[in-house]
């Protein structure tokens, strides 16, 4: 392991300090609370349209904060903020144990901007590498060492899985992190990590974490 990916778990320790533990939700009781969810996410958290997020199967934790940030304005989007005010602090936990207990539908494996396959193995290449090993040349850490080498992602600190998400809306919310419009990541981590990264790298590492097959999502 770099230096560079051990200052990173270094930081997530310290991040962990201060992350505090989501009660537990009835999922049941979520899945009635979700019901105007299910225009943009869908009955199970399945996303139809992949600009918006796959909800099925990320953590609780992670689903309660977004909520949270999103009511504070913490994080910005007009329509979620909207639905989030809506949302009564005591069914928050039972909405992200909804989700978590849904299993998220595998992505198509397609990145239709590249049209031979030599350039589509091109760019996975490089997001397995810059996934796996991260970038000693700019100070990129590893992704794996938040997300897992599967996808399966420190989901006790709120770290969303990024296996099976779909690839589009994984790039337009690193660029968010990019360009100061997602500010709510702790400790800076991702705002960190992004700003070594360039489009190319950005979008090579949403296609290959989206393809990973998470052992969290076999097990269910």
């Amino acid at each position: 392991m770099s230096f560079n990916n051990k200052h990173w778990i270094l930081g997530l320790i310290c991040l962990s300090l201060n992350f505090s533990a989501v009660a537990q939700g009835d999922a049941e009781i979520g899945k009635l609370k979700t019901m105007g969810c299910m225009g943009c996410h869908g009955p199970t958290g399945n996303s139809f349209l992949p600009n918006f997020p796959a909800l099925a199967g990320q953590p609780s934790s992670y689903i309660v904060k977004q909520i949270q940030d999103f009511k504070t304005a913490g994080r910005h989007n007009a329509t979620m903020t909207g639905f989030a005010l809506g949302i009564n602090e005591a069914d928050l936990n039972h909405i992200g144990a909804f989700y978590e207990s849904q299993v998220k539908t595998p992505v198509i494996k397609n990145i239709p901007h590249l049209k031979t396959d030599s350039e589509k193995t091109a760019l996975l290449t490089l997001g397995k590498k810059l996934y796996d090993n991260g970038n000693a040349d700019t100070g990129q850490a590893a992704c794996f060492v938040c997300h897992g080498s599967n996808g399966d992602a420190l989901v006790d600190l709120g770290v969303p899985v990024l296996a099976n998400q779909h690839p589009r809306y994984l790039i337009s919310t690193l660029k968010e992190f990019k360009n100061r419009k997602r500010t709510n990541d702790g400790e800076r981590v991702m705002r960190r990590i992004i700003d070594t990264m360039s489009d190319e790298q950005i979008e090579a590492v949403a296609y290959y974490s989206s393809y990973l097959v998470s052992t969290i999502e076999e097990k269910k």
